[in-house]
């Protein structure tokens, strides 16, 4: 068993070394662009209001790049494009996060309530909806942590 386990644990590695090299060995160029989902500010201090990226417009470093992404959109970002590209896509993962988790948050506290109406005092039936109550609110405790991490990213990056 160890040894299998020893083999499979290698494999992923080399997988893992070799796919980028790979992929980097390719002859399309990487796109250097990203069109942004949603309004992204710097908020550099004593900056122009040039660092601010609005929703739909593209982040790239010069216009030849920005053409890849879309020709008809705002170019916006400069130098500081990847930047803006990592920030949104930190925005769309949370957000993903935050819709899936208050989706659950809500069904488990209908289901919750359900199995506290139908539990007709027994304790045990009782004792099940509370835990699965406390188990909604952690989830709620998460999803709002996840629209934190956006400002996290922002501020580890220097924004």
């Amino acid at each position: 068993m160890k040894k299998i386990l020893s083999l499979l644990v290698l494999s992923v590695l080399m997988v893992g070394l070799i796919a980028p090299v790979m992929a980097g060995a390719q002859d399309e160029k990487i796109k250097e662009c990203c069109v942004i989902g949603q309004a992204i500010d710097l908020d550099d201090a004593g900056a122009s209001p040039a660092t601010a990226c609005a929703k739909d417009n593209v982040a790239a470093p010069d216009a030849a790049a920005k053409n890849i992404c879309s020709s008809s959109a705002t170019i916006c970002g400069g130098d500081k494009w990847g930047i803006y590209c990592l920030v949104n896509v930190v925005y769309t993962v949370t957000n993903w996060i935050f819709y899936l988790m208050m989706i659950g948050v809500v069904i488990l506290f209908v289901i919750a309530a359900a199995m506290f109406m139908m539990s007709s005092g027994d304790a045990e039936k009782t004792k099940g909806a509370k835990g699965m109550m406390i188990y909604a609110i952690i989830g709620l405790v998460i999803a709002l942590v996840a629209k934190l991490v956006p400002s996290v990213v922002k501020l580890i990056v220097g924004m």
